[in-house]
């Protein structure tokens, strides 16, 4: 943790920003030296013990190809976000907008940080089970318990703003995080919200695959927040797809009750080797399999069940949430699975499910 009397670095010609930037550290007892000349920036790039780049300055310094190093911000004013995460992957940097981020401006200063929330990744073992709506579902009864997000993996297909109703609300999309890479320390504050839930989503307008750096940049920004991050990860293999499977901590594999359900998530398994998973399965089919028999039949152990609610459907295509309505018993299901993924022990990985 820096301590008193520890010397920033800020590079700015900005007068506002460094005013922000000096009265946080003077509360702190530190001292900023502010520099505008690439000269100056090359030789105290590696003795500071923090670094702030403003918005102003963010290309020069970035193409002055500096060794990396930790403790390197981006900072600036309302209206400059795009420019700052534009320029996040060549810096490493952390994105911080103010004032709306001025918490993370103090932390970067005081060398603190929030605990990190998991990444749990929700991928449906065969078509048309549902995971893509028990995600949704699930961040929202987290976020009941502790802060929560929810980022959709497949943008192409797009859609899981529509599933909990924020498919109005301003904030940044996948087309504006294309370019993120490093470390977004401000991000949750500038996504568009579903019930306190935070949500990564494709535009309407640019349904492009985001880059694997982006993908990891933004899991890893909103984990850093303290939140529990949900992850859609879609039916599609894709390179986006393969690094959200690399930084989740776990992944749920959810799956319906027929054989063929289960034959489909056996074949899913086997590009899934060495990952720590869980089984939910869906339930309310005629002539089903039941639960304990499928996590047998997969070796997996059963997280819990959801119900069959096929007026989800209908709730989704008005713009309703799930967990209303004709959705109680689904997201009461959806609430202790949540409870388990945002802070209950993981069960030991075995072949048999045991109570």
């Amino acid at each position: 943790m820096n301590t008193p009397g520890e010397t920033a670095l800020l590079v700015t010609d900005d007068r506002e920003l460094t005013q922000l930037v000096q009265a946080a550290a003077a509360t702190r007892g530190q001292t900023v030296t502010r520099v505008a000349q690439p000269s100056e920036v090359r030789s105290r790039w590696r003795d500071a013990h923090t670094v702030f780049v403003g918005a102003d300055l963010a290309e020069i310094v970035a193409r002055l190809a500096l060794p990396p190093r930790e403790g390197v911000h981006l900072v600036g004013p309302a209206g400059t976000e795009e420019q700052l995460v534009h320029w996040s992957m060549p810096l490493r940097a952390d994105v911080v907008a103010l004032p709306v981020g001025s918490r993370w401006l103090d932390q970067a200063l005081s060398g603190a940080s929030s605990a990190r929330g998991p990444v749990v990744a929700v991928v449906g073992g065969t078509g048309g089970v549902g995971a893509t709506t028990l995600a949704a579902g699930l961040a929202l009864a987290i976020r009941k318990r502790r802060p929560a997000a929810l980022v959709d993996v497949d943008a192409p297909a797009g859609g899981i703003d529509l599933v909990v109703g924020a498919e109005a609300r301003g904030g940044w999309r996948w087309d504006t995080l294309r370019s993120a890479s490093g470390q977004l320390a401000d991000l949750a504050g500038q996504l568009p919200t579903a019930d306190g839930v935070a949500v990564v989503a494709a535009s309407r307008t640019d349904r492009r695959e985001p880059p694997p750096e982006a993908v990891r940049a933004v899991l890893d920004g909103l984990a850093r927040t303290g939140a529990v991050v949900v992850a859609d990860l879609g039916r599609r293999d894709s390179p986006a797809r393969e690094e959200a499977i690399r930084q989740a901590g776990r992944i749920v594999v959810v799956t319906g009750q027929s054989v063929r359900s289960v034959a489909s998530a056996a074949a899913l398994l086997t590009e899934l080797t060495d990952r720590r998973l869980d089984l939910v399965v869906r339930t309310g089919r005629a002539g089903a399999i039941a639960p304990p028999v499928v996590a047998e039949a997969l070796g997996l152990p059963l997280l819990g069940t959801v119900p069959d609610t096929p007026a989800l459907v209908r709730l989704a295509d008005r713009g309703i949430p799930p967990g209303r309505a004709a959705g109680r018993r689904w997201f009461a299901a959806c609430s202790r699975l949540g409870a388990a993924l945002a802070g209950a022990e993981r069960r030991p990985r075995a072949g048999r499910w045991s109570r």
